[in-house]
């Protein structure tokens, strides 16, 4: 039997940043993957946000040089109502380059930073891991784990080959056998995963590049949204609903999407061909399951660590897979692999980066639940995003419908009439993220609104009355 350090089953991001993590460290380790390589039973892609140059720089010095990559400004929200017309599009800003959290200024990266396919990023990790004196084994699948007196102690291959480890660590996405076998948890409810469909396009770069350029794009409307991730010369488009709200096949909710003119257009525009469909699952929870058992830790997709507001979980996996290696390290060092002695990694990763996601878990779920994945409030958003773009300057301009007072106060009636419909949705899923303001910000929003009181209120009501008002307005002691 051979026998490991650390014994990791995955060959995705989390489980390969898990084993450079501990080779690095001087542990014996070895990672499994299903496929032949890493990444190739994964059609899909992934955007590198900024963070990705402060934790993991030497990563993204490489990503620029691979073949599907491409630099991401801006995200477009395009916008259509119930007869799939165009209303508007939403764009973010891109960010200034003097802004102090982006860290690689020479570069230039905006507010998304990059879009890579799988397929492109996972050998790029698994190789890193290898370099640092990891083993992986490929064309393996992991059938079982090995258990003494309720310990898990090691992994058992569909060959029936046994593989004894110090610690396991479970980096088998969503289905986590690791995570089921060991007893950690059972499968994931119904309302705690979503079942993700895609269809993949291959596009000419050069329009791509004349057309889209450095963005992504979001499909909001009536339906269930959509994000299409765009990629050097091609992009995939798809979509998410939770397991219990499921009605209807999941590739008649993409075609939902190819039915919009402005999307077929923007087909036509890049020489879109439909080239794969894919499905896969998501968790998708206001807080992560239980990531640590006795002699186990679970990483990405196996702990629910995806972003509980957008879904994402490619730094997420990273930075679990690199937080569980160094906690088993610590607990190989000491003699202690039990379940208490493991428990210090659920603690690393709370304090973290990852960790402070979770704080709004349930808030984020609930706003994503309540409003781009309920098709008949949207019909009611949808409305109601045009009528505040048709009063955002410098829309009042060219809208020569009528005199432009008149036309101005057409749209502001209009959208007076929708705010009651959205007060419900507003004082239920976006109030409750007030409490993430920061106190520095609270207290300068204090300042400004009481400064504001006190030039309409007699001198005889003094500032420090006021201001303790608007503070306790605004949550602060």
């Amino acid at each position: 039997m051979a026998k490991y350090d650390i014994a990791i089953s995955g060959g995705g991001p989390g489980g390969a940043y898990a084993a450079k993590t501990a080779a690095e460290l001087g542990l014996r380790v070895v990672f499994f993957e299903r496929a032949r390589k890493s990444g190739e039973k994964n059609a899909s892609g992934c955007g590198l946000g900024q963070r990705w140059w402060r934790d993991f720089p030497f990563i993204m010095d490489e990503i620029v040089e691979l073949d599907s990559y491409r630099e991401i400004h801006f995200c477009y929200f395009k916008i259509t109502d119930s007869d799939d017309r165009l209303v508007t599009t939403i764009s973010t800003a891109k960010t200034p380059k003097d802004d102090r959290r982006i860290q690689h200024k020479d570069h230039g990266y905006g507010m998304t930073g990059t879009s890579i396919y799988r397929s492109d990023l996972d050998p790029l990790l698994a190789n890193l891991a290898c370099n640092a004196g990891a083993e992986l084994r490929t064309s393996t699948l992991i059938t079982d784990v090995i258990k003494e007196k309720g310990r898990v102690c090691g992994l058992v291959t569909e060959k029936g080959e046994k593989i004894e480890a110090d610690v396991v660590i479970g980096a088998d996405g969503a289905h986590s056998l690791v995570a089921i076998a060991s007893g950690i948890r059972k499968r994931w409810n119904k309302d705690q995963i979503t079942l993700v469909p895609q269809l993949d396009f291959s596009c000419n770069e050069q329009r791509m590049d004349d057309v889209i350029g450095p963005a992504e794009l979001v499909w909001f409307g009536p339906y269930c949204g959509a994000y299409q991730v765009n990629f050097r010369d091609g992009f995939h488009l798809g979509l998410g609903q939770w397991l219990d709200k499921w009605d209807t096949r999941p590739l008649d909710m993409v075609k939902r999407i190819l039915k919009i003119p402005a999307f077929q257009a923007m087909c036509r525009s890049v020489d879109a061909e439909l080239r794969e469909y894919q499905v896969h699952l998501l968790p998708w929870m206001p807080h992560p399951g239980k990531s640590y058992g006795d002699g186990v830790l679970l990483v990405g997709d196996a702990g629910g660590f995806p972003c509980p507001l957008e879904g994402e979980g490619i730094w997420h996996a990273c930075l679990t897979g690199r937080m569980a290696a160094e906690t088993a390290a610590e607990a190989i060092a000491a003699g202690d692999v039990s379940e208490k002695a493991l428990s210090a990694y659920e603690r690393k990763w709370k304090q973290s980066a990852v960790g402070r996601e979770y704080e709004f878990g349930q808030e984020y779920v609930n706003l994503w639940k309540n409003s781009a994945f309920d098709p008949e409030f949207m019909k009611k958003m949808v409305l109601f995003l045009g009528e505040v773009q048709s009063l955002n300057f410098p829309s009042p301009v060219f809208d020569w419908s009528d005199d432009h007072m008149k036309t101005f106060n057409d749209h502001l009636g209009h959208l007076l009439d929708l705010l009651p419909e959205l007060s419900d949705f507003a004082n239920h899923n976006i109030v409750p993220l007030g409490k993430g303001i920061s106190t520095e910000n609270r207290e300068r929003i204090a300042g400004m609104i009481s400064g504001s009181i006190k030039k309409k209120l007699p001198r005889i009501i003094p500032q420090r009355v006021i201001r303790s008002v608007v503070g306790r307005f605004l949550g602060l002691a």
